[in-house]
Order: structure tokens, then C-alpha cells, then sequence
């Protein structure tokens, strides 16, 4: 077990874990290995058989207002998941989600380590006419289709037919060409929100950018040395006037003698240190 230090805990019991370890996150099936509960942002996953195991952690976190999410892996017959933690003696809580598909047990992890949890989507379905979307804190947002301009005339086939992005960015609708973000669904519930976010996105965006500039800086690099990229569009995107897309951060990555993945994680623990400094 790692030490508190990490922003994630992770205790997981009878379910493979395998690709849950980034930085920022500990991963242990250990019952015994520390006080569970005393970790402020701990997420218990778990098969539905092995509830049983993991209540007790499960009732002491969540008395402390530290459990963030209990993640319920159960791959059939889902009509008896409430009979499952009924047995285990624990209660339906705002923050169990019960899922097949362990990829969304991926993203709302790693979305936690990045502190973008209430900006990214864990899962999506559409139900007569609504479109409901979790997000990665588990809160679960809900509008209706017709109220979503690029969707209003959509068939029903093609407003079934979605998918949500591996890192919870958006839904796509391939059929529509329709890219749907946290964001734009908050809009639609308020749209009053919409210059707040404009806000709210432009200091992400130059976060970024200065997370960008300061991870190049320090391994020596200069502004030309991003192979790709123009100087010019490299400076736009360090001063956060335009945000540098998924091909772009291969390109710096690519640069940096690191792999995505690697490069990423840095971005997102530099971010986090400058989010500390300048909410």
C-alpha cells in the first residue's frame, strides 16, 4: 500500500484492477493493510458477490464523508444487485454504481486523479426521449433529447446509437457527427451558465498551457523543438489562446521522448499544482 500522499485510494476485492495505476492513484486489495476509512478520497470496487467483504470499510468511509464511490462490477443478471447489497447489509447510496463495463470505473478513477470529475462523463443512456449522463462525481444530469439542438432531428435509431470517449471527454453520435461535453448538457439545463463556463473554460485552457510551457522548460526544450508544431502555434497554445488537441499533445509528447499516456499524467499532476496556486 502506498502512503496517504496519493490523491486516490483504491480498495479492490474480487474484480481485476489491472489499469487502475497512474500517478496519483494507490491500488491495494488488502483489507488490513491501513485504517480504509481514513483516506479522504477512497473508491471501494468490487464484484457484487464480494460486497459481503468491504462493507464495513464501505459504512465507516461513507460515515466519514470520505467515500467517493462505491463501484459495483456485476457482468449478469443485474436484476438482483439489490438483493446483492441487501445481503451485505448495505444500503442503496447516492454514490454506488453498478456497471459491466469496467472502462467506467477507468475514467471516473483517473478523472478523480486529475481533479476533472464534475467535467468529464462516466457513462450515458437514452431512455423515452432523455438523455441522462453520469458524470465522474456521480452526479447524474438529465435533459431532454428535443432539447438538445443537434439532436432535435434525430431518428430514434440515431440517437440510440452513441458512444461515450475512453477518457469521458464527450458522447459522439457517429451517425449525426454530434460531440456532446459535461458542459454543453449543463447549458442546456441553465442556460445562464453559458458565460460562466466560457469563464470557467478559458483558465483551464491556460492552466494547460502553462503546464505545457512548464514541463518544457524543465526538460530544456525549446518552443521549436516540438517537431509538428509550429513556434507560433506552440506559444498560442502555452499562452492558453487555443487548446492543444489529442494529436497535438502526441506531437509534444513525441517530443518529450515519453509516451502518451506517460506525458499525460505529468500534465495532469502539474495542472493540479498550479490549480493549488491559482483556483
Amino acid at each position: 500500500m502506498k502512503s496517504r500522499k496519493s490523491t486516490i485510494h483504491v480498495l479492490a476485492r474480487g474484480v481485476e484492477s489491472r489499469g487502475f495505476e497512474r500517478d496519483g492513484v494507490s491500488v491495494s486489495g488488502e483489507l488490513e493493510c491501513e485504517d480504509w476509512e481514513g483516506f479522504e478520497n477512497l473508491f471501494v470496487l468490487t464484484s457484487a458477490m464480494h460486497l459481503g467483504e468491504v462493507a464495513d470499510v464501505v459504512r465507516a468511509a461513507n460515515r466519514k464523508k470520505h467515500l467517493r464511490g462505491l463501484l459495483v462490477e456485476q457482468s449478469h443478471d443485474t436484476r438482483w444487485i439489490l438483493a446483492m447489497l441487501e445481503r451485505a447489509n448495505l444500503r442503496t447510496l447516492k454514490h454506488t454504481l453498478v456497471h459491466s463495463d469496467m472502462r467506467v470505473f477507468r475514467r471516473i478513477v483517473n478523472a478523480w486523479a486529475m481533479g476533472a470529475q464534475d467535467e468529464l462523463i462516466a457513462d450515458a443512456t437514452v431512455m423515452e426521449g432523455g438523455l441522462f449522463v453520469r458524470t465522474c462525481a456521480l452526479e447524474t444530469l438529465e435533459v431532454e433529447v428535443r432539447e438538445v439542438k443537434a439532436l432535435r432531428k434525430a431518428s430514434r435509431d440515431e440517437v440510440h446509437t452513441f458512444e461515450v470517449a475512453d477518457d469521458g471527454a464527450y458522447i459522439y453520435w457517429p451517425d449525426l457527427d454530434v460531440h456532446l461535453n459535461v458542459e454543453s448538457v449543463r447549458v442546456v439545463l441553465d442556460p445562464t451558465l453559458k458565460s460562466e463556463l466560457m469563464l470557467a473554460r478559458q483558465r483551464d485552457e491556460q492552466r494547460m498551457g502553462a503546464a505545457l510551457r512548464k514541463i518544457r522548460e524543465r526538460k530544456g526544450l525549446r518552443q521549436a523543438d516540438i517537431e509538428g508544431v509550429s513556434t507560433r502555434q506552440v506559444g498560442r497554445i502555452e499562452r492558453g489562446e487555443v487548446r492543444a488537441r489529442h494529436a497535438t499533445l502526441e506531437l509534444f509528447a513525441r517530443a518529450h521522448g515519453e509516451e502518451l499516456n506517460t506525458y499525460l499524467q505529468e500534465l495532469s499532476r502539474v495542472m493540479r499544482e498550479l490549480r493549488a496556486i491559482t483556483p
